[in-house]
């Protein structure tokens, strides 16, 4: 098998920088390399780098007393976060401690598991474990002295698990997640787009689809019925009197959150009107959409013929997000002057940016 294409190129994990001054000779020859490989760091991002990738080498010399050493060959990638190893004639399927990559149907699996084959597929392996289950082996791989779980965190194709970490020290545990927010800050892999729904939160989702009325509560605690996320059941939010049958011309919606965050709430009243309807759901937890938000103020404000609904989701799985489809945040849904849908998603992003540079 030839070696898979990386569809992520560059990694910072890469350079090996052995001071803290980003000054230093070390530090210079990286940030060369990163010219090289057309990567732009600010430099405080290049010293925090540097700190980080000095802990990565420490980590990957440092092997835990307890810890088991198993040799081999990878043989195969399941998944962004699986590999079967090949070792003394005898297979292991080892899953990556500390680390959840995307579920195979979930956005961006599919790249998870190329960068992961690219990195290890076909590559002699060390796995530092510390409990053998029949042929499955929860830990730790290195190839190249590279630390892999840590590497697919770094570059942005995985998020950092705290779950199957516990086992991992205090230390290791920081490192991992100071390297899933530097993926965050650089807008690497999966993290382009904003803030992706989290492989355990997609996995609740696709659950909830087999049992809906065990999936979410409302706020009397009550098991939401599948009737509830039904537009005729919603509360509508305070003051509201919007009717969607109405065919008199609307104003453009001024509430902010629309709805009640996490709850669903009847728009459709408000699409058509003779403006292009931009359907914006966010998180008040969310970076991207802390950037988002002052950007859809000023089109909602300025820009006459479209009108901005703003949509909290709250948290993840929530009613209204169930009901849209909301699987990262910021995420758009556009309706045209007569109230039909015509994107949604990352197409709705390039949508507005479109329409909006055809405006300059």
């Amino acid at each position: 098998m030839g070696r898979p294409t990386d569809p992520f190129r560059f990694s910072a994990i890469n350079l090996t920088i052995q001071a803290f001054n980003p000054s230093s000779k070390c530090a210079n020859h990286a940030r060369r390399l990163t010219d090289h490989l057309r990567i732009r760091l600010p430099d405080n991002i290049m010293k925090t780098a540097s700190i980080f990738l000095i802990l990565c080498l420490l980590l990957v010399s440092a092997v835990p007393a307890n810890a088991v050493i198993l040799r081999g060959v990878v043989t195969e990638v399941r998944d962004g976060q699986s590999v079967v190893v090949l070792s003394g004639g005898r297979n292991f399927v080892v899953s990556l401690i500390g680390v959840d990559a995307p579920e195979s149907d979930q956005d961006f699996g599919g790249a998870s598991r190329e960068h992961l084959a690219y990195l290890v597929l076909n590559k002699p392996v060390e796995i530092e474990f510390s409990q053998l289950d029949s042929d499955r082996v929860i830990g730790k791989v290195i190839c190249s002295q590279r630390d892999i779980g840590l590497q697919v965190i770094r570059d942005g194709v995985a998020w950092h698990d705290k779950t199957t970490g516990r086992s991992l020290s205090d230390v290791e545990r920081g490192v991992y997640a100071e390297a899933e927010q530097l993926a965050r800050n650089e807008l690497r892999g999966l993290w382009q787009d904003g803030t992706p729904m989290p492989p355990w939160e997609w996995r609740r989702a696709q659950a909830a689809k087999h049992a809906p009325q065990a999936a979410y509560k409302n706020g009397n605690g009550r098991a939401l019925q599948t009737e509830d996320l039904a537009f005729p059941r919603v509360a509508r939010p305070p003051g509201s009197t919007v009717d969607s049958r109405s065919s008199s011309t609307l104003p453009k919606p001024t509430a902010k959150p629309f709805n009640a965050p996490g709850q669903d709430a009847d728009f459709r009243g408000y699409l058509g009107q003779g403006r292009v309807s931009i359907v914006y759901f966010y998180a008040d937890w969310c970076p991207a959409c802390r950037r988002l938000t002052p950007v859809m103020d000023e089109v909602n404000a300025r820009v006459p013929d479209m009108q901005v609904v703003f949509m909290d989701i709250g948290e993840w799985n929530t009613p209204v997000a169930a009901q849209h489809g909301v699987n990262f945040v910021p995420y758009l849904k556009i309706y045209d002057k007569t109230g039909k849908l015509i994107a949604d998603g990352r197409s709705a992003r390039a949508w507005l940016e479109q329409a909006m540079a055809e405006r300059k």
